[in-house]
């Protein structure tokens, strides 16, 4: 009687099944309910995702992790956040880049830990031009649900994990709202100074310094200084090539996005049929377990010859039930296989940048990084030319003129 009331209680806990409830989109992005100064709005930067994706091909597989997807996504989901951000009301121009920058006040990093249709994980940090840490490497994690991919909710052009990204908004908008207003103009101004230090090391390295990990003004330069004066229009320069960085991942996120909607939609119905069989089995192979138990101490329990054979059927059954969850094990490759081979459309094509420049054109090739290095490069000879200064590297705050 004991081993019947293990069994079964081996059973029941087998069939428990633990149902999570998820709300849509719970928290909303707190909006400007006035329009914010000019003089008061920082420009953020979203820095293209780190993809994090392992090396070893191995570890992809059991990751279920298609590389090609991730690669999309870490240039997709900065562009969300940007949007994000920008429809509060609370920031300046917000833009998507390849990497940093000193002409944003703020820079946005995240890498992705966990995307697979049914949770976004993200770890993002936050640093603004001085070098004070909005946000230290916070985990941020949400958690789709059957009805985030309705075609209602499809058609609304929500993201199924605006809730991570609205948090994520909020959490800035709280440390913004710690910084007074001398604050955030003495950050505008770090901004300032540190672009024409990398624009014009020779001319402006010795305006800011590192003090223990933290950029601080040293000096000013006078409000009509010529060096300056040029140092500002060549930064509309690049704000303008910013911008159109911006729009290029503009672009890419409205081609990818139908492609990339379908892939989690489908991919989110992959992660939980799989759940669902590996469920199956554990259940399966917990019952199996439980006839073994069974049988066997029927069977070593009873001298009645029929009982010991039926012992023995119900332990042969029990090995049964667990060998018969071989076969389904390969049904779960099948699904991963399916989820890695997704991704063929998340290419980025990237065109070369034709500029006109002082009447000359001028064109950028490679990969969005190098464009980007290329013309800051090219920032930096406009300047020389103009000034007559020689052309050096970019420095770092502190370094000697």
């Amino acid at each position: 009687m004991r081993a019947v009331l293990i069994a079964t209680g081996i059973l029941v806990l087998a069939g428990c099944v633990h149902e999570e409830v998820i709300t849509i989109n719970a928290t909303p992005a707190l909006s400007a309910v006035e329009s914010v100064p000019e003089e008061l709005l920082l420009d953020v930067g979203v820095r293209v995702f780190d993809a994090n994706v392992p090396d070893d091909i191995r570890e992809q597989n059991e990751m279920r992790l298609v590389a090609g997807v991730r690669d999309a996504e870490a240039r997709y989901m900065p562009y969300v956040l940007r949007d994000t951000l920008q429809e509060t009301g609370h920031w300046g121009a917000v833009r998507v880049l390849p990497r940093g920058s000193e002409t944003v006040d703020l820079t946005i990093t995240a890498r992705i830990i966990q995307s697979d249709g049914e949770r976004l994980v993200l770890e993002i940090s936050a640093i603004d031009a001085t070098g004070r840490v909005w946000i230290d490497a916070h985990e941020y994690s949400d958690l789709a649900g059957r009805l985030n991919y309705r075609d209602d909710m499809a058609a609304s052009d929500q993201d199924p994990f605006q809730d991570l990204y609205n948090e994520v908004a909020n959490d800035l908008l709280a440390f913004r709202n710690t910084l007074d207003n001398e604050q955030i103009a003495r950050l505008r101004e770090i901004t300032e100074l540190r672009f024409a230090a990398e624009i014009a090391p020779t001319s402006f390295a010795g305006y800011v310094a590192d003090n223990d990990g933290r950029t601080v003004v040293r000096r000013l330069p006078a409000r009509d200084d010529p060096m300056l004066g040029r140092v500002r229009k060549i930064r509309e320069r690049d704000l303008l090539f910013i911008d159109t960085l911006d729009q290029h991942y503009s672009v890419f996120a409205r081609q990818v996005g139908p492609a990339y909607d379908d892939w989690r939609r489908f991919n989110y119905e992959e992660v939980v049929e799989l759940r669902r069989l590996e469920r199956e089995i554990k259940n399966r192979t917990i019952a199996g377990a439980a006839l073994i138990v069974g049988g066997l101490a029927v069977d070593a329990s009873s001298d009645d010859p029929w009982a010991s054979y039926s012992g023995r059927v119900g332990a042969l059954a029990g090995v049964s039930a667990v060998l018969s969850t071989l076969p389904m094990r390969p049904e779960i490759q099948v699904h991963a296989e399916t989820m890695r081979e997704l991704g063929d459309s998340f290419e980025l094509e990237v065109r070369p940048a034709v500029l006109e420049i002082e009447g000359k054109t001028i064109t950028l090739t490679g990969s969005v990084d190098e464009q980007f290095e290329q013309w800051r490069e090219l920032l930096r000879e406009i300047y020389s030319t103009e000034t007559g200064l020689p052309v050096v590297g970019a420095a770092t705050p502190g370094e000697p003129e």
